[in-house]
């Protein structure tokens, strides 16, 4: 199960990995730049207190590296901007793709049992920055690299006083919520019963209507994992939506003039392709999708929270 990062990570942002950006990092390295388009090429972030001896603590981890069958072709080591951890940044391939999520999930896991290590993202899907402050994520160089670029972009900040709190969905994604939602029931359905997050989600906060409404609540869930994402808010002013032809922006203030308000209770879904097309899924085409995925699942009766 994730744990909650420390409290003075209050600022996250998680691109797709800038798949450019990294082919530049590589070829400085000496490695085929090429690599970083596989779909199996993954990317660590890795932070260390300042106060721990990072050698032995880096070798630990590049022996785990090894242990789960990955190798190594890219590291680095450096302070954050803000000077308060140390940065290991790695980048791999797998020795066989079996189970690939999953031995991430467990590698990210293995990681996190060494003294003064925090796995923000260990994935071939995503990368996450964080920082203690909004300031700390503008000083990251990879943020302000020509060639950084991402097909899709979510951010978290944190304000002094908010309930949210932020959580690494397993070894991919990114998990906001609030105080009182149980989000850690949906590691187990993705993780231990191989369920998407779209179907994890409507198991866990969308009952049917046979079934009584479940007994946590929640005031905001948002999460993001692989090729898929989800906003759900009980307030019907926690949650901002911003149609443009170029994109859309989803926040907790108005982004624009034409923001409006997600509706309370009604979820707002992503799906994408393969190649990368996007699928907006509302309320009901998200539970015409999970209602034709889940009758295909080998196991349909797990733990939920209802």
């Amino acid at each position: 199960m994730a744990r909650p990062h420390p409290a003075e990570a209050t600022a996250v942002i998680q691109f797709d990995i800038p798949r450019k950006l990294w082919m530049d990092k590589l070829a400085n390295a000496g490695q085929n730049p090429e690599i970083a388009t596989n779909d199996h090429f993954t990317v660590g972030h890795v932070y260390i207190s300042r106060s721990a001896d990072a050698v032995p603590i880096c070798a630990h981890l590049r022996q785990l590296v090894k242990q789960f069958g990955f190798m190594l072709l890219f590291e680095s080591t450096r302070p954050t901007s803000d000077e308060s951890v140390l940065f290991w940044q790695i980048a791999m391939l797998p020795s066989d793709v079996f189970s690939l999520s999953d031995r991430l999930f467990r590698l990210a896991a293995a990681m996190e049992r060494i003294t003064h290590v925090r796995v923000a993202s260990l994935s071939h899907v995503h990368v996450i920055y964080e920082s203690a402050a909004r300031n700390g994520l503008l000083g990251e160089p990879d943020l302000s690299h020509p060639f950084l670029a991402s097909a899709s972009t979510f951010a978290y900040i944190g304000r002094a006083g908010a309930p949210l709190r932020y959580t690494r969905l397993g070894s991919a994604g990114l998990l906001v919520h609030s105080a009182e939602t149980p989000a850690p029931l949906i590691e187990p359905l993705v993780y231990d019963h191989g369920y998407s997050l779209l179907e994890a989600a409507r198991l866990t906060f969308m009952p049917s209507e046979a079934k009584q409404q479940p007994k946590q609540k929640y005031s905001l869930f948002v999460a993001s994992f692989d090729h898929e994402a989800i906003w759900m808010t009980n307030a019907a002013d926690t949650l901002w939506k911003t149609d443009s032809s170029a994109r859309i922006v989803i926040a907790t203030e108005p982004y624009g003039d034409a923001a409006q308000p997600l509706a309370a209770g009604q979820p707002l879904a992503l799906t994408r392709s393969v190649g990368g097309q996007p699928k907006w899924l509302d309320a009901l085409r998200l539970e015409r999708e999970v209602s034709v995925r889940l009758p295909n699942r080998r196991t349909v009766h797990v733990p939920t929270a209802f």
